[in-house]
């Protein structure tokens, strides 16, 4: 490749296929600000990314790809499913983020999509993985029970980012709850368990 040819591009990968025990319903499609969830993550990875595809279940307005087959992974079966679709179809890495932050930061994005591999410290699902990596995942997953995307991480030498904004992350009603906007009412009680720090 010449040096003023384009990078091959980035694939948005919202990985959406946990069952979603701590919050009892479908996250992906619980609304804040009346959008569901996941569409705030993807209108959130499209300005850094070609595509934006949903990894784990299907959704209307977006391609999907299946979590790979057999006994359930995590988000590291989901990051592998992406990777594998990335590798295929010609991108060169996977920005990678769960469908239950929604209020995502485009520094933040445009910070990890600007590295070869890094991922965020306080959040490890969100991070940018070269497609090359796909085999190597596999054979992690094969050998590595824990299922740790911090872990993985670590074992590829990835950068670790330090975001000391704290980002979103709902996994309970009450996580949701707290993102609502304000309506004069005052909440008490403990700081909001859904950032991430």
């Amino acid at each position: 490749m010449s040096a003023d040819a384009p990078a091959a591009p980035i694939l948005g990968a919202i990985l959406a296929g946990g069952e979603a025990r701590r919050f009892g319903g479908d996250k992906a499609a619980a609304m804040l600000e009346g959008r569901p969830l996941i569409e705030h993550v993807a209108d959130a990875l499209a300005p850094h990314v070609a595509k934006v595809v949903v990894v784990g279940r299907p959704w209307p307005g977006l391609p999907a790809i299946d979590d790979p087959p057999g006994v359930r992974q995590g988000p590291l079966g989901g990051l592998l499913a992406a990777l594998r679709h990335a590798r295929d179809h010609g991108y060169r890495a996977v920005l990678s983020a769960p469908c239950d932050t929604p209020r995502l930061s485009p520094h933040l994005l445009a910070q990890v999509a600007g590295t070869s591999c890094a991922w965020v410290r306080p959040l490890p699902v969100l991070g940018l993985w070269p497609a090359a990596l796909a085999d190597r995942l596999g054979e992690h997953l094969r050998v590595d029970t824990r299922l740790s995307m911090r872990g993985w991480a670590t074992a590829i030498g990835a950068a670790a980012i330090d975001w000391e904004e704290g980002i979103a992350n709902v996994n309970r009603p009450a996580d949701l709850h707290l993102l609502q906007p304000a309506t004069g009412q005052v909440h008490e009680g403990s700081p909001p368990k859904e950032i991430c720090r």
